[in-house]
């Protein structure tokens, strides 16, 4: 990852974190564009999290959540481990868990939030 990714892809965890899904979306989306790399799935899986977090959280769209769930588990299910210092097995299962309080037609406590690890 060249040193303008790497800005850019720290700007949208901290927007993640710090609940600015639309704005993290929109980041991703542009760093997705440029990469042409076997990345480009992170960057999807991830804009497809905070699509969904931003569904949630700003609309209660639960079919729009859902979906982009969905998506984001199908992008982020093909990497394994930790990818790009994220331990994307934690991230997948708290976004499972968010779904699965949904379905039940629960409200998820907490939101899951990008850690990275160096």
């Amino acid at each position: 990852m060249n040193a303008y990714t790497r800005s850019r892809f720290l700007t949208a965890v901290k927007l993640f974190n710090d609940k600015e899904y639309f704005e993290c979306h929109e980041v991703l989306e542009d760093i997705w564009f440029d990469v042409r790399d076997n990345s480009r799935d992170l960057y999807q899986g991830l804009l497809h999290a905070s699509v969904a977090l931003y569904h949630l959280t700003k609309k209660n769209n639960i079919k729009g959540t859902l979906i982009q769930l969905s998506k984001a588990e199908e992008k982020l299910g093909r990497l394994e481990g930790k990818v790009k210092e994220i331990d994307l097995t934690k991230l997948l299962s708290q976004l499972k868990r968010i779904a699965e309080k949904i379905q039940k037609k629960e409200q998820p406590k907490r939101l899951p939030k990008i850690i990275i690890t160096l």
